[in-house]
């Protein structure tokens, strides 16, 4: 998936590598161009190399439910955070489809596609720090296992995908973070509630009781989680299943 975070550059160089004064025609513009990275539309992306609901992760080093409320709040603040920059990407692209379509020369076009450039640079800077608030939520003991099977030359990043998987693949995630939303939400209140009965004097067995009601929300969470993977896992080829999974 994330292969096509490339995609935008490679059709600037193409592009490049082409006359400049021809005009494109709508075929010849590859309309996969996708300036937004899959990262900003959905956390169910291995963000954290351990995923939202850590359905990754062994029984033992499950997230407890203050991790999951974090997470699923830094999650939620970047998402926010960044949407007025994904909205200017989503502007942009339009803008260059439309361009080809009207039969645009290859400089009008990149010179649109070359706007995005400082968005992406911001979007990337604030996924960089998504991804170190998340590591400092882990325990030290979680933090050892994902790395221990952070994938190097295999994972979702490594697999090429064809644009209608791309599409698929996006849909269900965005149904996955509809799906947990509720649950999600339900987890931080829980959370919260427990932090002011700590903050208020209750004792550690009052606390418990009240965390004890986030257990099923977060089953559903992670249990949502592998049947997004699952449904992923089947829109793919065989090779691209055992590049996925690191299998060889």
């Amino acid at each position: 998936m994330r292969a096509r975070l490339v995609v935008a550059l490679s059709m600037l160089a193409a592009l490049a590598a082409c006359d400049r004064s021809a005009p494109v025609s709508p075929t010849s513009l590859d309309e996969s161009v996708d300036l937004v990275p899959d990262y900003v539309l959905s956390p169910a992306a291995s963000v954290d190399g351990a995923g939202i609901g850590a359905a990754q992760l062994p029984e033992r080093l499950r997230l407890t439910a203050e991790q999951k409320a974090a997470i699923s709040a830094l999650h939620e603040a970047f998402m926010k955070a960044t949407a007025a920059d994904v909205a200017a990407l989503r502007a942009i692209e339009r803008e260059a489809r439309e361009a080809a379509a009207a039969g645009k020369s290859r400089d009008e076009i990149r010179a649109i596609l070359a706007r995005g450039a400082p968005i992406r640079e911001r979007l990337d800077a604030a996924f960089r720090k998504l991804q170190a608030d998340i590591w400092a939520v882990y325990t030290p003991e979680q933090r050892a296992w994902i790395e221990s099977h952070r994938p190097r030359a295999c994972g979702p990043g490594a697999v090429a995908l064809t644009e209608q998987q791309s599409k698929q693949i996006r849909a269900l995630q965005e149904q996955f973070m509809a799906a947990v939303k509720p649950d999600l939400e339900l987890i931080r209140s829980i959370v919260q509630k427990a932090r002011d009965a700590r903050e208020a004097g209750a004792s550690r067995e009052e606390v418990a009781r009240i965390l004890a009601a986030a257990v099923e929300p977060q089953r559903r969470v992670t249990e949502a989680e592998q049947r997004l993977q699952a449904a992923i896992l089947a829109l793919l080829t065989p090779e691209q299943q055992q590049r996925w999974l690191c299998r060889r």
